[in-house]
């Protein structure tokens, strides 16, 4: 598709930067016994199955931007230092337990000048590595709510820095601006994009309406968004191409895979008749 080529001609040349945590995801598979009648607690059985460990986090959007770009660095934490192990019902997928470890070393602060690249992705998922950087104006930015940092790894924590583009979600836009939000109407996105952000490229992704983007004058809906950005592609193809690259991980289980070009055009081929 002609849209996607043109990307992919595009980024072929770009210096990438992903700045952020990587985070080990672990997956224990057990089957449920039911729940015990003296403690009220829930009873698995171990299968016996080694554990699966898959590195995400800001490791994920490296592998999932390597593929399309002409150089990509990654500033990180150890792997190991942060873990996530999820107990995962062997016969649904369901998730049942999941245990956190948080152990950044100390460390000295990392000085990033995004002058010596052309995308800087600062990916800020509030477990600490990203308190340890300094970074100049004109990178972009995400910015996650979990349940371990609810409420306290707001974006407007960058507010005194100018990004070229923020994505969040519905529920991080509503900590933002102190209320909930169902949809994301144009008084909403207006609200969000004036509303201690400093950036030049708001993305909101909603789930049932897809993406919204604005760029403070225009409002588009639509259902790589940095890279795109960074690029300064058509509207279209800013919309278009990270919902396909989204829609396209929900073929796996979490990170087991990454996207690529041959992936990215042949789910395009197949979604977008």
């Amino acid at each position: 598709m002609n849209i996607i080529s043109d990307f992919i001609n595009k980024a072929k040349h770009a210096k990438v930067l992903v700045v952020g945590e990587t985070i080990t995801d672990e997956f224990i598979k057990v089957v449920y016994q039911g729940q015990s009648m003296k403690s009220f607690c829930p009873v698995f059985q171990l299968t016996g199955e080694p554990a699966e460990q898959q590195m995400g986090g800001s490791y994920a959007i490296f592998r999932h931007l390597k593929d399309f770009v002409g150089k990509i660095d990654l500033i990180s934490n150890e792997p190991g230092e942060i873990v996530k192990t999820r107990y995962i019902d062997t016969h649904n997928g369901a998730k049942h337990l999941e245990f956190n470890k948080f152990d950044l070393k100390k460390r000295e602060k990392y000085k990033i000048d995004v002058s010596q690249y052309d995308v800087v992705i600062v990916a800020d998922f509030g477990h600490g590595f990203c308190d340890h950087i300094e970074i100049n104006d004109g990178f972009h930015l995400m910015c996650q709510t979990n349940s371990h940092n609810f409420g306290f790894n707001r974006i407007s924590k960058w507010k005194n820095k100018k990004k070229k583009s923020i994505c969040i979600d519905l529920r991080e836009a509503s900590l933002q601006i102190n209320h909930r939000i169902d949809e994301c109407s144009d008084a909403i996105m207006n609200e969000l994009y004036n509303y201690e952000l400093h950036t030049e490229e708001l993305f909101v992704t909603t789930g049932k309406q897809g993406s919204v983007f604005t760029d403070g004058k225009n409002i588009h809906f639509f259902g790589f968004s940095a890279l795109c950005s960074a690029l300064k592609v058509p509207v279209a193809q800013k919309m278009i191409i990270p919902s396909l690259a989204a829609s396209l991980t929900t073929t796996w289980l979490c990170n087991e895979n990454n996207v690529n070009p041959d992936n990215l055009i042949a789910h395009a081929n197949k979604h977008l008749q």
